[in-house]
């Protein structure tokens, strides 16, 4: 089991979604946080794409859990597990339209959550597998999407789905191409130019040949150097990509000082 699992709970009873992280803890997994509607649940996909979400069906509001989904599967690929009270045969044809990746009848205990957890991520990471390893997506191919806000690279551990609002900068180091993430690395062997490929160039900046800076992760640029937030890395700017510096603008909230 990866406790590193990040679960993003939808259910609007309160105390069963408390219930529900409690016995998540417990199983060492990570709570990304609890959205009791179907548009939560939305906003918290696009703030950050969780691992796996548990989706109560019978939401109240405007958007049932059924519908959320739905549109959560069509802009990310994350497994959803349902939750529900209801084990009669149209809730589950309703479910099936959304593909999940579970069905959990309550109540449940945390061997239910655990063991439908655990086989969900499993068929999940399969599929994705299979789905980057067939014919359409193998011609080049490292998988950008992003509307999904997500890479999908063949690194050196196997398939590494990333969040592209997670990556800091990309390093190009001899054979390697390395994407520098706040406590971890991915190593690839595929080349700098086709893994910087895959990243928008709205935030992604190239500063030298050997650096690609996310302007949303810099701290202050004062040339030659730009200075990396969290990490701190001091990353030095080649005089031929000064003027790419000059056009990270104020909006994504960088320092800059030419003097």
């Amino acid at each position: 089991m990866n406790s590193n699992y990040k679960i993003l709970i939808v259910e609007d009873e309160i105390l069963v979604a408390t219930d529900i992280q409690e016995s998540l803890e417990s199983l060492g997994y990570k709570v990304q946080g609890i959205a009791d509607t179907g548009l939560k649940a939305i906003e918290a996909v696009q703030k950050e794409l969780p691992d796996l979400i548990l989706m109560d069906i019978n939401l109240k509001g405007e958007m049932t859990g059924i519908e959320a989904a739905k549109l959560i599967s069509k802009d990310n690929d994350v497994p959803i597990i349902y939750l529900t009270a209801n084990a009669d045969l149209d809730t589950v044809n309703k479910a099936k339209v959304a593909l999940p990746y579970g069905y959990i009848i309550k109540p449940f205990n945390d061997k239910d959550l655990q063991t439908n957890i655990e086989i969900a991520i499993f068929k999940f990471t399969s599929d994705l597998k299979m789905k980057m390893e067939s014919e359409q997506f193998n011609t080049f191919f490292d998988l950008k999407d992003h509307g999904k806000n997500q890479i999908i690279v063949h690194a050196d551990k196997g398939l590494e789905k990333i969040n592209i609002n997670d990556v800091y900068f990309i390093e190009k180091d001899h054979n390697q191409t390395i994407i520098h993430l706040f406590e971890d690395e991915v190593v690839t062997k595929r080349t700098f130019s086709e893994i910087t490929g895959l990243f928008p160039k709205k935030n992604f900046i190239q500063v030298s040949k050997y650096f690609v800076i996310n302007a949303l992760k810099v701290y202050a640029v004062k040339y030659p150097e730009v200075i990396i937030a969290d990490k701190m890395t001091v990353i030095s700017v080649d005089e031929d990509y000064r003027e790419m510096i000059k056009m990270i603008n104020s909006e994504l909230g960088e320092i800059i000082d030419n003097e």
